[in-house]
């Protein structure tokens, strides 16, 4: 018989521990054909992209750093498979050369095999790439707003198909350099040398333990600017922590639970827990690296999920108001305009929940002659308008005296620590305003740092809030140049109201310029990209979740045949059908569980890390998405559970 035929003839009957590797290398090439044929699509140009330009080269760089990752991904795990199964085919290289087969041969041979998954995984890649580029297209003109016809791109093909061939065909050539030279009888023999009962290290297991407690307590301590400071360190510690709880920890866990006789002595237990000693130590370093590669995947998706539900605080549009309009010069009485615009509001059938009227008076600052820091223009508010707006809004009425101001700085200073400073932003004792040919000095008495309206996006800064009496003193020499009203509107469900505010902007038109915002209009516009963003951060985490699943299956069916020979013994000894199922899924449980759970962990105080930076709860964010990763990981382990206990039965 030729090789070839033998490799064919090998994988066909063997195709069960070929199959995950073989699926998540399709999945591979499915995801950058996708990625490719959207790239090259004949739609897509900077010309027909909306938006910003830099935006638009955002999505097409995107798109190419996607690719990249894949590729990396493909590398990695194609590398990394392929050495398990090679370790896991000592006896039968043995027996191949008991035959009289030569080391090049066997060479030959698994290189023939690989060459078989690869052109296989391609063709079903590429198969798969294209029903699917249809969607992919559907989703991206939702994000994008662009048309993109179905196309299936040659550029696109020829890249996948010569990437990925060239790719599996150079890590399977590397790996051939992993089977040696040993003597036959040793090959042979090396799955049925009696395994002895695992060792640990005492100083490494707590060393272990310590580090992961120190990373944890760093990353949930560390406030504001320390965090991207502390984040490396974190990661090295996190990440040496986790493998000498792997490596070390574990077994000396399942070596107290064995010694325990109250455990030990219940049911099947002493099965179990006997079996899986050997388990965990075989699989140690496999479980380290999916542990590592799902504290990745949940946190970047952790992350992403966390800016895109926190767009509108994170990006500064979390203003007072949802809708605000600046009234002033030739539309200081156009109150139609206002009343037009409510009735637009109400015909999209968007409920106005608070509406403010605010009369401020725009004055000269004089003190800027003595300091540049100061703005010479500046607005008057009254203590009563003031209080009004702080009532409605939660916040703390101030008392304003006669001939004082309280200067009011429209954002919150946060410190290195990430947490509110109280730092002097006027700079001096008192402020002398000028309003034609009146002056008058007041005393500096307060600072505020927040925001009871929106000027900010309005064209205005800081205001100075005045007693009242002082305020109408204002107001009584004023003239309509003088006066800028602003109408602050809050809806009940401003997300909604994007149509809306659209609308509203057109029929305000050119002489509201720079006086009207409506905070959908930027949130849709945010939203988008973090939702582009979102989609592809969850494609990639999708692909890394997939793998870190196929190296644990890929570590346990190259294993199944011994397992298969253990538990005949157990049937013959009168174990039944329903106990060794039970003793499987328990053990299948701890390998496939205990990475998820390791990971997630180790997200979810990557996540307190981002909380403390952005001054943001997100805690319930990683919660959703954990939830959300836990119902894959359940399907993936019932699919998992039922392949193996059939395999175990009845091959």
């Amino acid at each position: 018989m030729k090789i070839s035929n033998m490799a064919l003839s090998n994988v066909k009957g063997n195709l069960y521990r070929y199959v995950m590797y073989y699926l998540s290398n399709a999945f591979a090439v499915t995801a950058f054909f996708i990625f490719a044929n959207f790239v090259f699509h004949p739609s897509l140009n900077y010309k027909n992209i909306g938006g910003h330009p830099v935006a638009q080269m955002g999505v097409i760089n995107g798109m190419i750093a996607c690719q990249v990752i894949i590729v990396i991904f493909s590398v990695l795990f194609v590398g990394y498979s392929t050495s398990i199964f090679l370790k896991s085919r000592g006896r039968e290289f043995g027996l191949l050369s008991l035959y009289g087969m030569t080391r090049k041969q066997i060479k030959k041979y698994v290189f023939i095999e690989s060459t078989i998954i690869s052109l296989l995984s391609i063709g079903t890649g590429i198969l798969s790439g294209i029903a699917f580029s249809k969607l992919f297209l559907m989703a991206m003109e939702a994000f994008m707003d662009i048309s993109l016809p179905f196309n299936i791109s040659f550029k696109a093909l020829g890249l996948t198909i010569l990437l990925f061939f060239a790719l599996f065909e150079l890590v399977s050539t590397l790996m051939l350099f992993k089977i040696k030279n040993k003597e036959i009888i040793q090959q042979i023999k090396s799955s049925k040398i009696p395994k002895e009962i695992p060792n640990f290290s005492r100083k490494k297991s707590i060393l272990g333990v310590s580090l992961l407690a120190l990373g944890y307590g760093i990353a949930w301590i560390v406030e504001g600017a320390f965090v991207p400071l502390a984040m490396l360190p974190v990661i090295f510690i996190v990440v040496a922590g986790t493998y000498f709880t792997f490596t070390q920890f574990s077994i000396a866990v399942a070596n107290k639970i064995l010694k325990n006789k109250n455990i030990l002595y219940k049911k099947v237990n002493m099965i179990s827990y006997s079996q899986m000693i050997f388990k965990l130590q075989d699989t140690a370093k496999v479980l380290f690296a999916a542990a590592i590669l799902g504290a990745i995947t949940f946190t970047a998706t952790e992350t992403i999920y966390s800016f895109f539900t926190e767009i509108s605080s994170i990006s500064g549009i979390d203003t007072p108001e949802d809708i605000g309009i600046i009234q002033k010069g030739e539309t200081l009485k156009d109150n139609q305009s206002i009343d037009k615009a409510k009735e637009i509001l109400k015909k999209h059938d968007l409920k106005i929940d608070e509406f403010h009227t605010v009369k401020n008076i725009k004055v000269k600052n004089e003190s800027k002659k003595i300091n540049d820091s100061i703005r010479e223009e500046i607005l008057l508010i009254s203590n009563e308008d003031y209080n009004k707006l702080a009532i409605y809004q939660g916040k703390d009425e101030i008392t304003v005296k006669e001939n004082e101001v309280v200067y009011n700085f429209p954002y919150e200073t946060i410190g290195y620590d990430g947490k509110p400073e109280k730092i002097k932003r006027y700079p001096l004792e008192t402020a002398q305003l000028k309003l034609k040919d009146k002056i008058k000095e007041y005393k500096v008495s307060g600072e505020l740092h927040d925001n009871v309206m929106s000027l900010n996006k309005l064209g205005y800064f800081d205001t100075f809030i005045l007693n009242d009496k002082d305020y109408e003193n204002w107001l009584e020499i004023a003239e309509n140049d003088d006066v800028v009203i602003y109408n602050g509107i809050k809806l009940d469900k401003w997300k909604n109201s994007f149509d809306a505010s659209v609308e509203i902007k057109e029929m305000l038109g050119n002489k509201y310029q720079y006086s009207y915002y409506a905070k959908a209009i930027p949130y849709k516009s945010i939203r988008n990209n973090f939702g582009f963003t979102l989609f592809i951060g969850f494609f990639i985490a999708f692909l890394f979740f997939i793998a870190s699943g196929s190296i644990i299956y890929f570590k346990l069916f190259n294993e199944v045949k011994q397992d298969k020979v253990e538990y005949d013994i157990l049937r013959k000894i009168g174990t039944t059908e329903k106990e060794i199922n039970k003793i499987i899924t328990k053990q299948i449980g701890t390998i496939f569980f205990l990475p998820f759970v390791v990971s997630t962990t180790h997200s979810l105080f990557a996540l307190k890390s981002l909380s403390n930076l952005l001054q943001q709860n997100l805690f319930t964010n990683g919660l959703v998405v954990a939830l959300g990763y836990l119902v894959f990981q359940m399907i993936y382990f019932i699919i998992i559970r039922t392949m193996y206990i059939r395999k175990v039965k009845y091959n």
